[in-house]
């Protein structure tokens, strides 16, 4: 009864911890907000291509003449594939099942800028975008289903803002986030461990099943710069804050008929709020633009995003002790540059390569929730001018990460009853984008 009494203890306090890393997973930045900027891997803020500069740089409104509108829709088409090696339960023995299947998940992201000129020197806008976002969804039978069965989060970023032009050279922008999010993950639970039969250690008619899901609301801030150092050269840099957010969610639980009269009636199988604090990260830019002549131009960026904020998780329920795991989590750098080509005054075309670190550096803590690894982007896109108040751009992003070993073991107690998990990741994905520009 004591061996039954622990086990049911330890995989509670384990699927409250696995709640958050999905929440965690928020700190990936979605990708790209707009499919003019996609087009040169995101390396075109210096440029100011349209009213989406409210997110790159809030200086870039400065350039922007009357009212302008940009509506975007990104759709992401991801694909990864697990290759297990050996995967076990937390007495040792393998965990039978599949790889997961193609565990990403197509996902349509919409988002919506719009900026005003109200006079020679002030400029002001409004965006709405998604800063933060992820979709994986294993099959259920898959052998890491201990760790993760389905993590999505996702995010909505409101942000006003204002630019003021100091002179020719010098221009400011400054804007407010009001941010919500909203979080749910599921992984299975193996409840077989906890009846003392080795027969049902990781049997899956034995498992149950966690899913967390909470949300919140964060506010932060974000600041640009923008130069004209010559009349063909531009180097902009912005910053935007970190967020700070306290996702409360409901825990519950799925208990197996067969174990209902004993495993389901442990307290620490019983629904529950649980709270996560989660801190978005903040990123710092600098980009530059130059036009070399009227067909050609080059542009190019750095952006560093301070991951390092997740050393630790902790997460709290009324009537358990916290649960904590320690992340290592590394500050990023993004790498990008672009090439722009307008051969007349209807169309342009853009291409652009970044490369993008992951925060994972270890593959001890890499997540199966998602799983990360360097990458990098090839990029191309096209801009149609149907008159000179309207204007259409299309862009494709191919994204190749690095593939990546998972070899996932208990970093602190309240995770060992998800066992071990090792194996290897292949993944990579297209992120298509569709833009349509309004200016009167």
């Amino acid at each position: 009864m004591k061996m039954l009494v622990r086990s049911i203890k330890v995989i509670g306090a384990t699927s409250l911890f696995l709640s958050s890393a999905s929440v965690l997973a928020s700190g990936y930045h979605f990708g790209t907000q707009s499919a003019s900027n996609q087009g040169v891997a995101n390396s075109g803020a210096a440029e100011v291509m349209d009213a989406s500069t409210i997110f790159y740089n809030p200086a870039g409104m400065s350039r922007l003449e009357g009212t302008q509108v940009t509506g975007v829709l990104n759709v992401v088409i991801p694909k990864g594939e697990y290759t297990n090696t050996k995967t076990t339960t937390i007495t040792g023995k393998p965990v039978t099942g599949g790889n997961g299947g193609s565990f990403g998940q197509t996902t349509a992201v919409p988002h919506l800028y719009a900026t005003y000129q109200v006079n020679d020197k002030v400029n002001v806008g409004v965006g709405v975008f998604v800063p933060f976002g992820s979709h994986t969804d294993y099959e259920a039978g898959w052998v890491g289903r201990y760790q993760a069965l389905e993590s999505k989060i996702e995010t909505i970023n409101v942000n006003p803002s204002i630019s003021y032009k100091v002179n020719d050279t010098v221009a400011l922008g400054a804007g407010v986030s009001v941010q919500y999010i909203n979080g749910q993950i599921s992984k299975a639970l193996d409840l077989g461990t906890a009846t003392r039969n080795p027969a049902f250690f990781g049997n899956s008619a034995f498992d149950g099943k966690s899913e967390v899901k909470g949300n919140d609301i964060g506010y932060g801030f974000n600041l640009g710069a923008l130069f004209n150092i010559s009349q063909d050269t531009r180097v902009g840099m912005a910053y935007r804050s970190k967020i700070k957010h306290t996702l409360d969610g409901d825990l519950t639980f799925t208990v197996p008929s067969a174990l209902q009269s004993t495993v389901g009636k442990s307290a620490a199988l019983q629904n529950r709020d649980a709270t996560l604090a989660v801190e978005t990260p903040e990123s710092f830019s600098i980009n530059g633009f130059h036009q070399f002549n009227p067909e050609w131009a080059m542009t190019a960026d750095y952006t560093w995003t301070g991951h390092s904020r997740f050393d630790e998780i902790r997460i709290k329920s009324p009537g358990n002790a916290d649960s904590v795991t320690v992340t290592r989590w590394r500050d990023t750098s993004r790498y990008s540059v672009g090439g722009i080509y307008t051969p007349n005054q209807t169309w342009t075309f853009r291409a652009g390569l970044a490369y993008d670190q992951s925060p994972e550096a270890n593959d001890a803590e890499r997540i199966a929730s998602i799983p990360d690894s360097d990458r990098i982007w090839y990029a191309l896109g096209a801009r149609y001018n149907i008159d000179k108040n309207n204007a259409i751009d299309l862009a494709a992003i191919y994204v190749h990460l690095k593939s990546s070993t998972i070899n996932r073991k208990a970093l602190d107690p309240s995770e060992a009853s998800g066992g071990s998990m090792n194996g290897n990741y292949s993944v990579n994905s297209v992120t298509l984008g569709m833009q349509y520009n309004y200016r009167f």
